[in-house]
């Protein structure tokens, strides 16, 4: 049967480079990072791809992600290259080619990448995705409780005093915010605008993009954001592009 499966393999170019390009990208997954330190998920963000970034100030620039250190980010806007300390950012974004969008926009807790700050108020922003209302649009969520307990699942509810995630079962579990140490929104890691056109386009074509891959295969494409750390003080206004 190996036998059989090499000679498959050799006799069919696509699917030889599907394979290779699979093998490799397994090897470079990597290694699960910090938990509940949402600055070294920026790392996990792709170099060259343009995002909304949001200064404390809420002054808002749209530019290439250049570098990524323990103190600052570079960004190449339009006009300049800029470094942003990181006590200086607030929020990253989605980018979608530098078009604006709207603060009131209803999508707008799934674009987060970054939050520098903890805010139970950016939780409650995802009530309108509750899977349980939403079957379709369900919102990966995963937890660590003060007595050091894991925990993972999908957004049931959220409300100014507790968080209920249900897993894939079906089974739902209440976490008091009293008892919540760290929240962390997973979502995918973002494409290029072009990748994520083809991504919603494409079908059963996307076999023939490999920068697909990752996200088709579940191979290192989703990243978590920290949202709330119990550890920090509270900021909970809104967040909004001036």
């Amino acid at each position: 049967m190996l036998g059989a499966m090499n000679t498959a393999l050799y006799r069919n170019p696509l699917l030889l480079r599907v394979c290779i390009c699979l093998i490799s990208l397994a090897l470079a997954v990597t290694p699960c990072l910090a938990q509940g330190d949402p600055w070294q998920s920026l790392r996990l963000l792709k170099r060259g791809l343009g995002f909304v970034f949001i200064g404390q100030d809420q002054t808002c620039r749209y530019g290439e992600l250049q570098e990524v250190t323990d103190t600052n980010i570079s960004i190449k806007t339009a006009q300049s290259s800029v470094v942003i300390p990181k006590s200086d950012l607030l929020r990253v974004r989605s980018g979608f080619g530098g078009r604006p969008v709207a603060n009131d926009n209803p999508n707008m807790p799934l674009f987060t990448l970054y939050s520098g700050r903890s805010s139970w108020a950016d939780l409650l922003a995802f009530a309108p995705f509750e899977s349980k209302g939403h079957p379709y649009s369900t919102v990966t969520f995963s937890l660590k409780t003060k007595d050091g307990g894991l925990h993972k699942g999908f957004l049931s509810k959220v409300t100014a005093e507790e968080i209920t995630l249900t897993d894939k079962v079906g089974s739902a579990t209440t976490f008091p915010k009293g008892q919540v140490d760290y929240v962390d929104y997973i979502r995918e890691k973002p494409l290029s605008d072009k990748q994520e056109f083809y991504w919603e386009e494409l079908g059963m074509g996307m076999i023939f993009d490999p920068q697909l891959y990752p996200r088709m295969f579940h191979l290192g494409d989703i990243m978590p954001v920290t949202l709330y750390r119990s550890t920090l003080v509270e900021e909970d206004s809104p967040v909004v592009c001036k």
